[in-house]
């Protein structure tokens, strides 16, 4: 019988908080509800946040089916004062539990972190590798934290990804740009997007407490590339112009204790919270403001338009795919100023752009994308 083992860096039940977890989580529950009896041939091959749990089997509860998971690494949960890089111990983990994973040649290896699949080709060089690239792997080495000064390892980092994008048997991905990026190195690719679970939302729109619009929300990992300083910076000046202007942080990472330095009357920092009360955060906000550098196609954009929030966001990677610039969400080029303004302009017809938000966000309904998942997972992950 095939086994489907799904590779990724987190619990798979709440940590890291992000998009990645929401789309395997997705991918996950609609298996559990549509094909309930192929959980038993699943298992989740990730980190968990106790030490004592490394290299053990056991059953994690997953949308009322018991599902197996290996975690092999221990991980921090404040990720602003990580240590240690969780991909190398990830690697040193799988490394460790080559008799555990018993890994076949039948087997179908769903990988969402890279670093996964030269271990599972060193083990079992026939197997079947199904890769989920949830953003391009071209922009990986930007996000460095450990090694970004040894150049070295960088070149070495980018030509071991572009033997991945090579050999992979399937590559699905979110956006056009990671497309464009893949296809001089493999030709079996397939855009299926991020997929959210839709909210029912009375009379389909949000309506802002008093009737303006005045929370913003992010969320999201608080490093470099999310430019999260200039969102604050533009809120404290708005403070001027929109009486009760404020705006909630929500979130973890290497930036965080940089950017508490602004927490105050209107700036609040909520820290990382599990994904149920990021939902709560997302009713209770008004707007949600995005200002990466680079991205795939956000599932925390997703998410906000199905609870009808407007969306401010910069253009980059797939998010020009998924949003409606001027309908359901406005562009901004980066700056506070330009932050400001989108805040503006969407606050005027607020109503307008809640309706449209909630409506376009029906297109990623869980169901719709998994199906398609599944159907071509099941080319490689044999009944």
């Amino acid at each position: 019988m095939s086994r489907l083992l799904i590779y990724d860096t987190s619990n798979f039940v709440d940590f890291p908080i992000g998009g990645q977890l929401t789309s395997i989580g997705n991918f996950l529950r609609f298996v559990c509800e549509e094909y309930p009896e192929r959980t038993k041939d699943i298992m989740l091959v990730g980190v968990t946040l106790n030490p004592g749990e490394i290299g053990k089997v056991k059953k994690i509860k997953l949308y009322g089916r018991q599902i197996k998971f290996l975690p092999v690494a221990a991980a921090e949960r404040d990720l602003g004062n990580t240590s240690k890089s969780l991909r190398l111990m990830y690697v040193k983990g799988l490394l460790k539990c080559r008799k555990i994973l018993k890994i076949t040649k039948w087997d179908c290896n769903y990988i969402h972190t890279p670093e996964a699949y030269g271990v599972v080709k060193l083990f079992r060089m026939q197997s079947q590798c199904v890769i989920f690239s949830h953003g391009s792997y071209f922009n990986m080495e930007r996000g460095f934290r450990f090694f970004k000064k040894n150049v070295l390892v960088k070149k070495c980092f980018v030509a071991y990804l572009k033997w991945i994008l090579k050999n992979a048997n399937l590559i699905l991905l979110l956006d056009k740009d990671s497309l464009k990026d893949y296809r001089p190195y493999n030709t079996n690719l397939v855009q299926v997007g991020n997929s959210i679970v839709c909210p029912e939302i009375p009379k389909g729109q949000h309506f802002p407490e008093g009737g303006e619009a005045k929370e913003i929300l992010f969320v999201g990992r608080l490093s470099k590339d999310k430019r999260v300083e200039p969102i604050i910076h533009a809120v404290k000046k708005g403070k001027a112009s929109f009486e009760g202007l404020n705006l909630t942080i929500v979130g973890d990472g290497e930036e965080y204790h940089n950017l508490i330095a602004h927490e105050g009357e209107n700036v609040h920092f909520a820290g990382a919270v599990p994904p149920a009360e990021v939902k709560e955060y997302m009713k209770k906000a008004d707007i949600l403001v995005m200002n990466s550098s680079f991205e795939g196609i956000p599932m925390t954009i997703l998410e906000a338009v199905s609870y009808g929030l407007p969306v401010v966001s910069t253009n980059v990677g797939g998010i020009g795919e998924t949003l409606h610039f001027g309908q359901d969400s406005e562009e901004t080029d980066g700056t506070a100023e330009g932050i400001l303004e989108a805040i503006r302009r969407i606050r005027d017809y607020y109503d307008t752009y809640s309706k449209n938000a909630y409506r376009n966000s029906k297109a990623f309904d869980y169901r719709q994308v998994n199906r398609k998942v599944y159907g071509l997972l099941c080319s490689y992950w044999k009944e």
